[in-house]
């Protein structure tokens, strides 16, 4: 998380009852380690329901980032970090104290060594043998420390091969397999975590120019990790996401000035990963195309890549997907012209007439822009409707770039009323081509026609209007028709100032709704935070009874009484 908070006075960002939780864990002595990493870079661990990981970071007594390895959801800021933010003010307070004791000539208190320090003075005084017996031990006795030695300096080897890294994924795997072979969703997580660590190395291979070496890891790692999928829970996307930072690194090799010998022996292995089906059920298989597209230099090639691009197997979105590879494999082979001609044989592809009203517009070519627009309309009003509107926002802005006015507030009403796309601010438009002394009728024959219309986005598109024109009682009466508490929530920032009373009564009436319908800890959860929210609208004497009646009523609910104690 990024923000700036200062040290000094960090309360003032924090809620009330977080501080209290905080700054018992601190007195209670659960900051339990505290590093400082490198200037301004902290670690600490703080015992809660389980040892959770704090690391911030502090520029010019400023808390700029921080994050927390604990599940909290509340807010920006938990109880953990809280207790290390007390920590690190109370360590300054002391070093303050030391330096202002009498005899203000002596040297000042000396602050602890950083990690990055420590390290570097240690490694400066170790001999050669004594650091190759150290990491010798540690690489037996100590499988985390052994992948990351050998993934962080196999390119050094001569025995460097993807099938080196390959091995490590599988012991990575293999032990985390239960009796069942079978990896659970707990352990997941430690897969995700070491196979993440050979990434970084990937990473760190990439910025240096040692781009084979990424290769040998990225690969792998792909490979293994999607057969992985099915024998692994991976609810969290632990595994998943380590294939997707895989071919997200490969790409960027793929972009990079890479040796010719590194970009055949790169495609060569997308073209066997393709044909072989490594990926096939899952979306990389297409990523394997648009890599190889990316990769192709001749027109040999490029051939055999089109032939996979024709003979892919594909759902509709896929179709188009194939159809803008080829476009952008043509454009790269052939140049614009060609690749211009193929586009309009294809604007059936979405994507494809995008490109072709951009270049309509560029050129100014208004009808051509507004045939392709109508084209567009009339193939995809039934059956896509959505995309239909979206070429209706092509048509106001052709209409824009005429000054058509009578079409732009035809367009733009239209737009506006349906409410669904927010390419433009469809209401401005509408505002700035109105006379103005015909303006406020005009608005309300628009509510009237929304009103007409009965559905759930009029709510969105009435508030906008009524935010624009700053009608807080009509957005009031517009949210209190609803009891959903994230309608209310969303329009608070422009009611609180003055109808804080009335804000909090409809997040009472949306609690009470909510909790007759909804049981589960997660939902108790989300009630509490509404009430969190009533508390700070100055309902506090409505909490406390609301509370008291909750607590009444549904006695039998042991979760929510633990949420409400919390609270």
């Amino acid at each position: 998380m990024n923000t700036d908070i200062p040290i000094s006075d960090f309360e003032q960002f924090v809620d009330e009852k977080l501080l209290a939780r905080g700054l018992s864990y601190f007195r209670n002595g659960q900051v339990t380690s505290f590093e400082e990493l490198s200037p301004g870079e902290f670690e600490a661990e703080v015992a809660g329901t389980e040892d959770y990981e704090v690391r911030l970071t502090v520029s010019k007594k400023k808390i700029t980032s921080y994050i927390c390895t604990c599940p909290y959801d509340y807010g920006t800021v938990c109880k953990h970090i809280v207790a290390v933010l007390y920590y690190i003010r109370d360590e300054e307070e002391k070093l303050k104290k030391a330096d202002n004791k009498k005899g203000t000539a002596r040297k000042p208190a000396s602050r602890r060594k950083t990690v990055s320090e420590q390290v570097d003075e240690l490694l400066g005084a170790l001999s050669h043998d004594d650091l190759n017996s150290f990491i010798k031990e540690q690489c037996l006795a100590d499988p985390a420390f052994r992948r990351s030695f050998l993934s962080g300096f196999m390119y050094k080897s001569s025995d460097e091969s993807p099938e080196k890294y390959r091995e490590q994924v599988k012991n990575i795997l293999r032990s985390a397999k239960d009796k069942d072979r079978f990896i659970k969703w707990n352990r997941a997580g430690m897969v995700g975590k070491s196979v993440n660590e050979m990434l970084v190395i990937a990473m760190k291979h990439v910025d240096s120019g040692n781009w084979l070496s990424a290769c040998h890891i990225c690969f792998p790692v792909a490979e293994e990790m999607v057969k992985a999928l099915q024998f692994a829970d991976d609810s969290d996307g632990d595994i998943g996401g380590n294939i997707e930072t895989a071919f997200e690194i490969l790409y960027s090799v793929a972009a990079s000035d890479i040796p010719e010998e590194i970009r055949t022996y790169m495609l060569d292995q997308v073209l066997h990963n393709y044909r072989k089906n490594v990926f096939s059920g899952w979306d990389w298989h297409t990523d394997l195309l648009r890599l190889a597209v990316e990769l192709v230099k001749n027109e040999k090639e490029a051939g055999i890549v089109l032939s996979l691009l024709h003979a892919h197997v594909h759902s509709e979105f896929e179709g188009e997907q194939m159809t803008m590879l080829e476009y952008k494999l043509i454009r790269k082979m052939k140049g614009d012209d060609e690749a211009e001609k193929f586009a309009s044989q294809n604007l059936g592809t979405p994507e494809l007439r995008r490109k072709a009203l951009e270049k309509a517009l560029r050129d100014k070519d208004f009808e051509k822009a507004k045939s392709l627009a109508h084209d567009g309309i009339t193939k995809d009003a039934d059956t896509k409707p959505g995309l239909a509107k979206e070429w209706y926002d092509w048509l106001l802005r052709t209409a824009v770039a005429e000054k058509d006015k009578p079409h732009v507030i035809e367009y733009a009403r239209y737009l506006f009323v349906d409410g669904f796309r927010n390419d433009q601010d469809y209401y401005q438009i509408l505002k700035e081509n109105t006379d103005i002394a015909e303006w406020n009728s005009y608005v309300e024959g628009l509510i009237d026609e929304i009103r007409r219309k009965s559905r759930w986005v009029n709510i969105d598109v009435l508030a906008k209007i009524y935010i624009t024109e700053k009608w807080w009682n009509r957005l009031l009466d517009l949210v209190s028709g609803t009891k959903h508490l994230p309608y209310i929530q969303h329009y608070e920032q422009y009611l609180a100032a003055d109808y804080s009373e009335e804000l909090a009564e409809l997040y009472e009436k949306g609690i009470i709704d909510y909790l007759k319908v909804n049981t589960g800890r997660k939902h108790y959860q989300e009630a509490c935070r509404y009430l969190e929210r009533m508390s700070k609208l100055g309902g506090r004497t409505r909490v406390r009874k609301l509370i008291a009646d909750f607590r009444t009523e549904y006695p039998q609910r042991r979760a929510l009484l633990d949420e409400l104690d919390r609270f």
